[in-house]
Parts: structure tokens; sequence; C-alpha cells
């Protein structure tokens, strides 16, 4: 991003240049420029200089001012050649790391993060760094959700920050800069205005041009916000009056929020805002809804690093004590761009959170009681560069966002799509593949509504799903077991296919079926926890299937006399059918028996030696429908 950080980030240190005693020009002119962060100006100097005698000292400034003006396909190459000649793992296997991140090479950024943090284990930047590298595929689990499409700005070399305002949009936006025009030395481009452009009748975007009167001055204007008839704005400005920078004791000039009323088509009587200082920047200013609070970004003492969001409430007539939002938003890293909806959400963009590199957008919502975790909007939202700048419509459907991924920052409009979600099944024979055409599918939701299909020759049904609903499956075939099954989409963010697999069982009168998994203690007959959730399953199916009756029946193996495990099998089919009456199943269609050792499914008998899994197969409780009502 070339634009951003010159007008978003705190302090911009003018002046004051410590010569380290290098006598060489360029390193001299290029660490002037360096320090006063007029990067663009210092590359071509260090350039010169490392490409004549590379030292890491030139190496890492050069391959910074790359990094900070968005080239990092030349920043990566400089921070390659200077880790691999470095004697210790310095804050530049970090910045590596960010434009591998940046170029989307995520294996070899963890690479040097971990370099890094072997040496700085508590940063914890590095760390949440690392853990977006682990889980960036995370971010393309639905890339269905947003469309987007480059809104046309010719003439500008970046443009970014977009606000709705009545019919039109204002952004802010830069240009080459011309002989005889200011400069603005991070970028070389010229300082940031703020336009305002408008749709043509046929829908196409017409020639943006200056907000008129006295908002856009000799130096940055940055990120703005309008109350909700139109007739305020609160935008961000470099600190300066008339055509000179204020700068403090430290030598910075830092970003601070004004005010501007519209008169008669003009924005004019410029206000800052209380809370404003040269010590310390405040910027990107957002309203709610109904303009009472304000949130903004600052670096202000007591935050947590970098930039942090504030909010701020209009009350008795004055702007209260900035409030920070504290460290469930708020990160060691920069959070910047903040917009609040209709809906109580607040999305802003952070490079700290588990982001794909850069800059992502990311949402959350106060819960009464604090701010909930943060969450990624994900590609194409977001990309490996910087992402910032969303802002949505009422209606939750368009809206745009601001990016790096072209090089450049661009604006790009956004459609906003709900989630799909399919059903996906397949009917196949019981212990096979097989499949099964004919099986009937019958879904209800909540309020009614049925939806019907049939498995086809391959045994498979598709069926699309709508949103935030709850619905009921039922699959039946003449002379099988019906299956019920529950699936709901409420709640669900991302598109998702559901799989229904069903099984497809022919009814066969006083046919055993085996229940997997049902075992006993030794010499008890209590139903064990692991026993319950199969006999779960089978008072599940008796309910899917009110008119069959069945018999359960329990098998021991040969071990014990043959009266005590006739005993004890019958108490144990026994106990599954009360466990079965307790989950609502009718007593008259239950009826149990006990085999004791009389049925073995193996050679294990009397006498015959065997091993412990053999046994096991012989104890074993099992269910066969007796009577099928009709």
């Amino acid at each position: 991003m070339k634009t951003i950080k010159s007008i978003a980030i705190s302090a911009v240190i003018l002046g004051g240049v410590l010569l380290s005693g290098c006598t060489d020009r360029h390193i001299y002119q290029g660490d002037r420029y360096y320090e006063s962060l007029s990067y663009s100006r210092a590359i071509p100097h260090y350039e010169k200089a490392y490409y004549k005698k590379p030292t890491k000292d030139v190496g890492v400034k050069l391959a910074d001012s790359y990094y900070k003006t968005g080239e990092f396909q030349a920043a990566e190459a400089i921070y390659a050649q200077v880790v691999k000649v470095s004697e210790t793992k310095d804050e530049s296997y970090f910045n590596y790391a960010r434009v591998l991140m940046a170029n989307g090479k995520y294996e070899e950024a963890k690479g040097a993060l971990v370099d890094y943090l072997s040496v700085y284990p508590n940063d914890p930047v590095a760390k949440m760094l690392l853990s977006s590298c682990n889980s960036v595929n995370e971010r393309f689990r639905d890339t269905t959700l947003y469309a987007l499409y480059e809104v046309p700005t010719e003439g500008f070399v970046n443009t970014f920050s977009v606000s709705q305002y009545q019919d039109k949009i204002v952004f802010v936006g830069d240009t080459k800069a011309f002989a005889g025009r200011q400069r603005a030395a991070w970028t070389g481009n010229s300082y940031l205005d703020l336009y305002e452009m408008e749709k043509s009748e046929d829908g196409s975007w017409m020639n943006p041009v200056l907000l008129k009167g006295d908002i856009n001055g000799a130096f940055h204007e940055g990120p703005a916000t309008f109350n909700s008839d139109g007739t305020e704005v609160y935008f961000t400005r470099s600190n300066y009056y008339r055509y000179k920078m204020e700068i403090n004791e430290a030598r910075e000039n830092n970003l601070k929020i004004f005010k501007a009323t519209l008169i008669n088509g003009e924005w004019t009587n410029l206000e800052e805002m209380p809370f404003n200082s040269d010590d310390y920047s405040c910027g990107h200013p957002t309203l709610t809804p109904c303009c009472s609070t304000m949130y903004f970004i600052s670096d202000m003492p007591g935050g947590y690093g970098g930039t942090d969001i504030y909010k701020t409430t209009f009350e008795n007539g004055k702007w209260s004590t900035p409030e920070n939002l504290g460290p469930d938003v708020n990160t060691p890293g920069n959070e910047m761009f903040p917009f609040y909806d209709e809906e109580d959400n607040l999305y802003f963009s952070s490079d700290a959170h588990n982001s794909m590199g850069g800059l992502d957008v990311f949402i959350t919502y106060f819960n009464g009681e604090k701010w909930a975790k943060p969450e990624n909007l994900n590609y194409p939202i977001n990309s490996m560069k910087d992402d910032f700048g969303f802002v949505i419509d009422e209606k939750k459907n368009t809206g745009f966002v601001s990016s790096s991924r072209t090089d450049n920052d661009k604006i790009y409009a956004f459609d906003k799509f709900a989630p799909t979600f399919n059903l996906i099944g397949f009917a196949h024979k019981k212990g096979s593949d097989e499949p099964v055409p004919g099986v009937k599918v019958e879904i209800t939701t909540d309020e009614g509504k049925l939806i019907e299909a049939v498995s086809d020759k391959d045994g498979r049904f598709k069926i699309k799903l709508q949103p935030e609903t709850n619905y009921h499956l039922l699959c039946t075939k003449m002379g099988c077991f019906t299956r019920t099954d529950k699936i709901s989409t409420v709640g669900l963010k991302y598109s998702e296919d559901f799989y229904a697999d069903f099984e497809v069982e022919e009814i066969i009168i006083n046919k055993p079926i085996v229940l997997e998994n049902i075992y006993y203690d030794f010499d008890k007959w209590d139903i064990r926890p692991d026993a319950a959730v199969e006999l779960d399953k089978l008072a599940k199916l008796l309910k899917d299937n009110p008119n069959i009756d069945i018999e359960m029946g329990s098998h021991t193996d040969a071990r014990g006399t043959n009266k005590y495990n006739q005993i004890l099998s019958e108490r144990r089919a026994y106990a599954a059918v009360q466990y079965l009456i307790s989950r609502g199943i009718d007593p008259a269609r239950l009826t149990y028996q006990g085999y004791g050792e009389n049925v073995p499914v193996n050679k294990c008998v009397d006498d015959v030696p065997c091993s412990e899994e053999m046994h096991q197969e012989n104890r074993r409780t099992e269910f066969k429908v007796t009577k099928i009502r009709k």
C-alpha cells in the first residue's frame, strides 16, 4: 500500500538527520530522505550505493523503503539477501516475513517468523502473523459471498476509503506530482485530497471532482464521514496551518480530525475536534447512523500499540473523552478505518489480527458487555496485500472496499450474496455402496413447506436449501426401514453442502440385526453410556417406523455355566427393553429373549480355546422385527 501509511500512521518525522560518518554521497542523501520518511526519494540513492557496495545497513534501508512504498517484489529480493548474510535474527526477519506474506509465500514466511521468534519469543504481532500463516487456507473457505468490481478512477495513482454521501461517493486520492506541484515525501505523488463522484443516468461513473470549499488544503486530507442529512463532514487532515506543517518538540507532524459545515454548496467553517493533539494522531472518523457516536483511530498514550480504535459520544453539546475499545479489538499492531453500520456491526482493518498479510477487514459487535472476537471477512474482500476502507449500504447487499492487491490502492465496489446450501444424498444398501434408486425424500421446514426428491439410478439426489431454516428429512422406500434426520442452516455464515448417507435396509421378519458396540461390564447388565448411544439410534428407528414390533435378544460367550449365562443374557435383554421404554417406545411393541451361549456365531463353544476378540463376537445384542402392523 503506497499511500495509506502516509495518511494513516501516526507520526511523520521531519528534518534532523544523524550523519553516521559515512562519506558516500548516495548513502548520505538516502539517509536524509529515509530519516524524514521520504522513502520514494531515498530509494534511488540507496540503489546506487547498495549495488555498488552491498552492506547490511544500506540493504535493510533499501528493502524497508521498497516495503513502505508497496514494491513488495523488490523488497523481498533485498530482504532475502540481507537475512542470508545476517549474523543475528533481528527485525529484518520480521519485515521479510511480512513481505513474503504479501507475496503469497506463506510457507517461507513461517520460516522467517520462526527464526525471528527464536530470538524474540514474546513478540505478540509475530505470533499473530505465524498463526495467520498456519490458518491462511481458512480465508478461502467460501469465495462466493462477495463479487468485486474495480471502480474506474482514471488519472489517479491511488484511490481509497469511500464514504457514501447522498447519491454520491466521496473518496481519497492522489495523482502524479507534476512540475511545480508539491510532492508527498513518502510516495512522491501529490498530496491526498477528498473527491466526490456520482453515476450518470446510464449507471456509469462520472469524472471525480474535488470537494468544494476549504476542506482540501496544501497537504494531506484523508478519510471522511458525513452526518445523516449531509450538512456536516468529519475528516482526517495533516496538522498544518496555511502552507506550513505544524511540528511538535519531537519533530513530528501528526494527523487531526476536523469538522466542516456545508454552506451554499461549499465546505467551510473548519473546526478541530477537542481531543486532537500535536503529540499524537487522530484520524479515520466514522459516525454511527444516529450520528451521536464517533469511532476513530489514534496512537495516543495508553493504547495497545500502533494505532487503536477509540470512540467518543456527543453529549450535552460536546464530544466526550475518547474511550479505547480495548484488547478484544485493538492489538500491538495497527487497527484502522473503522465503519459502523445500521445493524451495530463495527468493521475495521488490522495488520495484527489473523490476517492474510498486511491489512485485512474484520467485523465485530458489542454484545452489551464486551466486543465479540473480530471475524475475518476472508477472500475476496481480503487479499495478500492491504484491504481497508470497507463500507456497506443499509440493505447489506452492496458496498465498497479499498485494496492494494494490484499494487496501487484502488476502490472496488462489491455485491454481497447470501450463502448457498445444498443437501446431497446417497441411498445405498446397508453394508455396501450398492446404490438404491427410488428412495423418496421428503423435506419439511418448521413452517410446513414441503420439498420432495427421489434418488436416481445412482442412488443420488440433490436439493437446494435456504438460509436460516430448519429442515426435517424423511426417507422412505416400500419394504425398507424409514429413516429421518434433521438439518439446520440457522446461523451459518458460509456456503456449505450437507451430505445425507441413507442406508437402505430391507425389513425381513425374524431376521436378527446385530447392534454394534453394545457392551456390558463383567457380570453386569446395566446399560453403559457407550451402549446407550447405540440404543438411542434404535429408539429413533422405532419412532421413524411406528408400524413395527421387535424382539430384543442378548447373547453371551461360552465361558461360565450354561444356566448362569442364560440368566445373565435375559437380564441384559430386559435392561435393553427397559431403556427403550424410557426413551418413549410403547412397551406393547417390545419383547425380549435371552439366548445365553446357545447361538454362537463362531466355533467358540465350551472347551474350545479362543481369543478375546472371538469371545466378544458372541457377546452381542440383536433385535429382529417380529411383526409389521398394517
